[in-house]
C-alpha cells in the first residue's frame, strides 16, 4: 500500500475482509511511491497493491487490474492555471501532458503525497495541480486559498493491482469487490429511527429456519421475514436481512449495530434487558413444548433421567428452571432445527421449542411427537438496541394495529396451518450450494463475461422462474426471456432460445451489451442501470436519466433517483416529452429491486456456508 495521505483505514478494512473470507492473514508492506508499488508487485515482494491506482494502458503492460473500486474524474485545483506540480510517477503526469502540454512544471519531491502538494500550493511553490476528485474535494474544503479550476473530461477507473501471472487471485478479488459494490453488509453501526428513514432501508437480524427466514428457489420467505417486511413497506423502507449463526451472535450483532432489530422468535429475558436491549409488545403468544421421538413427554415425571437439549442463548434454559430438576439441561450450539433432526434420528434425547414450530416440524417428520407444554404461555417479541426507542414505538404501533388481524392471520396460516404450502416450501428451500439446476451452466457463461453467476441466477428466476420453455405475452423466450429479434442482433439462433445454454448465453450477452452503455458510471450503478435497460430498453433508461436531471435528481444513481424518474415516464405529461415515450415504470423499478434483493440474499447465503466450512 502507498504511504500517501490516503484513507489507510479503508484499505486495511477492505483487504482484511477479503483475507478473512479466504482464511488468510495479512502482511503489510508500506512503500513510499506509486512506482515502488508496481516494482514490488513485479518482483514478487507483494501480492496485491491496495491503493486506488488509476488504470492506464501503460500500466496494463506491467500489472493486472481488478474490477474498479470506483470511477472518478480528475480536477484541476489551485489558485490559477499557471505553474503546475503533480505527484511524481502518478497518472496525473499523463493528464498534465495531455491538457497542459506547454505549462510550466515545478519540481516536486519524489515522495510527495496529496497533502504535500496542497501545502506546496499554499506556500506558493506552484499555482495548480491535478488530483482525482475525492482527494481534490478534501483540498478545496480544507484550504483557504485552493479552489476548483476545472474538471477534466476523461473518466478514470481506480482499481487495485496484482501480478498478471496470478489470475486466480485477481478472479477472487474481482468477485469480492463486485459484492462490495452491490451487497449491503449491514455494518453501519447503531442507528436511530431518523438514520433508518434517511437511509431508506431497515436491517433485520434473524436466524435461518422455516419459521424465521429462508431462501425458497428465487424468493426470500419466512414468517418473521414477511411480517417485518410488512412493517418496512408501511414506512417506505427496503428490507435487508442479516443472518446470524445463533442466538448469542444475534445479541452481539444487535448491540454492535450490524442490524436494527432482531426478529427471531425471542422472548424478553432479564439477561438481554440488562445489556440495554428494548423489547416490543408481543406479536404472538405460544407455549413452549417438549418434543421427543416416538413416545411423548406427557408429564414432568416423564423427564426424570432424560437430557433436554436446547440452543444456547435462546432462553429455554431459563424457562426450564421452574421445573424440578430430575433431568439434565444441555445447551448446544446447534439450531433448533438441527436439534430436532437429532431427536428424530435418536442421536439426541428431548428438546423444548415453541409449539407452532414443533407442530410444523412434526408435520414433516412423523417420528417427532409433541409432549406437554410449560405454563404460562410465553410472549414472543422483537428486539431493538438501546438507541432504538423510536423504532420500538413504531414497531409497537404496527403490531397494535395488525395483531391477529386479517393480514396477520393469513400470514400465520401460510406458514403454520397450510400443510400443502408448507410442504412445497420445505421441498424447495435453498439450504446448500445449489440455487438452481442450471448453476454450473450459468457459472461457465457468466464469469468469463465479468458477472457474478449468482446475479444471473437471480435475474433468471425473475425472468422465467427457471422454466426454459416459458414464452411471454410479448414473445420473449427461454430462461432469460430474450426476444427472437434481439437474439438475431446478438448473433444467436432464435429457434434455440429454449435450449438452456443458448438462452443463458443470449441473456448474458444482452446484459453485457447493456452494461457497456453505462461505462462512465460507478461499477455498482452500472449493474443496476444495465438491468433496467435489459428490462425496459436502453432508450427508456436514457429518457429517465434526462428526466432525473431536470427533476433535480442524480442521473448517475439508480435507487431513489433515476428509478423515481422512470416511474414518471408512465405519466402522459412526462412521457409525451420523452424520446421513447411511455414505459411501465413501476415494472422496471420492481424488476431491478427484486433482482438486487434476491442477489444479495444469495450472496449472504453463500457467505454463511463459507463461514460454516471454515
Amino acid at each position: 500500500m502507498p504511504s500517501q495521505g490516503l484513507p489507510e483505514e479503508s484499505y486495511l478494512h477492505l483487504a482484511r475482509q477479503f483475507a478473512e473470507r479466504h482464511g488468510l492473514g495479512v502482511k503489510w508492506t508500506v512503500l513510499p511511491t506509486i512506482e515502488a508499488l508496481f516494482t514490488a508487485l513485479e518482483a514478487g515482494h507483494a501480492d496485491v497493491a491496495t491503493a486506488t491506482l488509476t488504470v492506464t494502458e501503460p500500466r496494463r503492460t506491467r500489472v493486472a487490474f481488478t474490477v474498479p473500486l470506483t470511477i472518478s474524474r480528475e480536477w484541476v485545483i489551485g489558485r490559477s492555471e499557471g505553474s503546475f506540480g503533480v505527484i511524481p510517477g502518478s497518472a496525473y503526469e499523463d493528464s498534465l501532458a495531455t491538457h497542459y502540454p506547454d505549462a510550466h512544471r515545478a519540481t516536486v519531491p519524489v515522495h510527495a503525497d496529496h497533502q504535500n502538494i496542497q501545502e506546496l500550493i499554499e506556500a506558493g511553490a506552484f499555482e495548480a495541480t491535478i488530483m482525482d476528485e475525492a482527494a481534490a474535494r478534501v483540498a478545496v474544503r480544507t484550504s483557504p486559498t485552493i479552489r476548483k479550476l476545472r474538471e477534466l473530461p476523461e473518466v478514470r477507473q481506480l482499481a487495485w493491482a496484482v501480478r498478471p501471472e496470478n489470475p486466480d487471485l485477481r478472479f477472487a478479488l474481482d468477485r469480492f469487490l463486485t459484492e462490495r459494490h452491490t451487497v449491503y453488509d449491514g455494518g453501519a453501526g447503531p442507528r436511530d429511527w431518523s438514520a433508518i428513514r434517511a437511509s431508506g432501508h431497515l436491517r433485520m437480524l434473524t436466524l435461518s429456519s422455516p419459521s424465521t427466514y429462508y431462501l425458497w428457489r428465487g424468493e426470500q420467505l419466512g414468517f418473521q421475514y414477511e411480517l417485518v417486511r410488512m412493517f418496512a413497506n408501511a414506512h417506505g423502507l427496503d428490507l435487508s436481512v442479516v443472518v446470524a449463526g445463533d442466538h448469542t451472535a444475534l445479541l452481539e450483532e444487535l448491540l454492535a449495530g450490524r442490524g436494527d432489530l432482531v426478529a427471531a422468535e425471542w422472548v424478553a429475558t432479564a439477561k438481554r434487558s440488562d445489556r440495554g436491549v428494548l423489547f416490543t409488545r408481543p406479536y404472538l403468544e405460544t407455549s413452549e413444548t417438549f418434543v421427543s421421538a416416538r413416545e411423548p413427554i406427557r408429564t414432568p415425571a416423564d423427564l426424570a433421567g432424560r437430557t433436554v437439549i436446547v440452543p444456547r442463548g435462546a432462553g429455554y434454559a431459563t424457562a426450564l428452571s421452574g421445573l424440578e430438576r430430575t433431568f439434565i439441561v444441555e445447551e448446544s450450539d446447534l439450531s433448533s432445527e438441527r436439534i430436532l433432526e437429532g431427536v428424530a434420528g435418536g442421536a439426541l434425547d428431548v428438546t423444548l421449542i415453541e409449539r407452532h414450530r414443533a407442530q410444523l416440524e412434526a408435520g414433516f417428520d412423523p417420528r417427532l411427537v409433541l409432549g406437554f407444554a410449560l405454563d404460562p404461555p410465553v410472549p414472543l417479541v422483537w428486539a431493538v438496541g438501546p438507541e432504538g426507542q423510536e423504532l420500538k414505538r413504531h414497531l409497537d404501533a404496527f403490531l397494535d394495529a395488525g395483531y391477529r388481524g386479517r393480514e396477520f392471520n393469513l400470514l400465520y396460516n401460510k406458514y403454520f396451518a397450510d400443510r400443502g404450502g408448507a410442504q412445497d416450501q420445505r421441498e424447495h428451500r435453498v439450504t446448500g450450494r445449489q440455487l438452481s439446476q442450471f448453476d454450473g451452466l450459468v457459472r461457465s457463461i457468466a464469469e468469463p463475461a465479468g458477472f457474478d453467476w449468482r446475479l444471473i441466477v437471480a435475474q433468471m428466476y425473475q425472468e422465467s422462474g427457471f422454466d426454459p420453455g416459458v414464452v411471454s405475452f410479448a414473445g420473449a423466450v427461454g430462461l432469460t426471456q430474450v426476444l427472437p429479434r434481439t437474439a438475431v442482433d446478438l448473433g444467436v439462433d432464435p429457434t434455440q432460445l429454449t435450449n438452456p445454454r443458448v438462452g443463458i448465453e443470449a441473456g448474458v450477452r444482452y446484459l453485457a451489451w447493456s452494461r457497456e452503455r453505462f461505462a462512465n458510471l460507478p461499477p455498482g450503478e452500472q449493474l443496476w442501470f444495465a438491468l433496467a435497460a435489459y428490462n425496459a430498453g436502453y432508450g427508456h433508461v436514457r429518457d429517465a436519466r434526462r428526466l432525473a436531471r431536470l427533476l433535480g435528481l442524480d442521473p448517475s444513481t439508480w435507487f431513489g433517483h433515476v428509478e423515481e424518474a422512470m416511474l414518471k415516464l408512465s405519466e402522459p405529461r412526462y412521457s409525451s416529452r420523452s424520446a421513447f415515450g411511455y414505459v411501465r415504470g413501476a415494472e422496471v423499478k420492481k424488476y431491478v429491486s427484486e433482482i438486487r434483493d434476491r442477489y444479495r440474499a444469495y450472496v449472504r447465503h453463500y457467505r454463511r456456508l463459507d463461514a460454516d466450512d471454515r
